[in-house]
Order: structure tokens, then sequence, then C-alpha cells
């Protein structure tokens, strides 16, 4: 009975590493096909998506993926609604950081979380926030690209 016990919680720890792999492949796939598709505004390559992820953490981590493929020029805004709960990310490259003084940290605090009716922050590049209100979470794309249209 304790070898079985063992044997089931060394299957099911190697099940879970497989499955982490997977999510971090697809997550790599996605990434690059965004930032693929990504539309050019001015200097500037906009990503601005509603996606089904199943945690914020996978939205951030896709945020940081796009940022560092688009090279600096990028202005990524990532939503998600888990657990009915809506979910931002914003993730601003180094070079609008400078040109444009963008601070995502801000823009996420002034200008997202009131829609979402929630809260957030982060660093100068990249924030995230969290709510209670998703009926209005396309606007939050909306607002982001009119900020460099």
């Amino acid at each position: 009975l304790e070898k079985a016990v063992s044997n089931l919680i060394n299957e099911n720890n190697d099940l879970n590493k497989a499955l982490e792999k997977a999510d971090a492949e697809q997550l790599n796939g996605l990434a690059s096909k965004l930032a693929q598709d990504a539309e050019v505004i001015g200097n500037a390559s906009f990503v601005g998506r509603e996606l089904k992820v199943k945690n914020p953490d996978m939205l951030k981590k896709l945020g940081f993926q796009i940022l560092n493929e688009l090279k600096g020029s990028g202005l990524i805004i990532l939503t998600a609604i888990i657990n009915d709960k809506p979910s931002v990310v914003l993730a601003i490259g180094d070079i609008l950081q400078n040109e444009r003084n963008l601070d995502a940290s801000r823009i996420i605090k002034e200008q997202i979380a009131p829609l979402i009716k929630g809260g957030g922050g982060g660093q100068k590049n990249l924030a995230t926030a969290g709510g209670q209100d998703s009926s209005r979470i396309a606007e939050v794309i909306a607002v982001v690209k009119a900020i460099i249209s």
C-alpha cells in the first residue's frame, strides 16, 4: 500500500510537470502569433486582446513574452475573465516608455482599474489589475489603444 501511494504521488508529479510544459509551449506559440499580428500605430506595435487563460499568472507571462518579441516598441493590453472576474495586464516597451513618458502602473491605477471596479499596480513596464465588474472589459482595450492613437 505504501509503495502504491508513493507511485501515485510520483505519477501525479510527472503529470503536473508535463501539463506545465504543455502550457508553456502553448503560451510561447500564442505570444509569437499575437506579436506577429500586432497592429502598427505610428512607431508602436499594439496588441490588444481578450483571451481565455486559466489564471492571471498566465496572462502576465503572456504579456512579458509578447513584450520581449516586440523589442521595446510594444504596447500590450491583455484581458481575460477568470472565475467571472476581469483580469488585465498592461505591458509597455522601453522605447515607448521613454518617447511618450508612459507608465503602465499609473495607467492601470488611473484609467483601467476604475473601469473594472478594481485595483492594480506594478512597475513602469508591466502592471496588472483585477476587478469585480467584467461588463466593461472591452473598453479597457479601447482606452489603452487611444493612448497611442
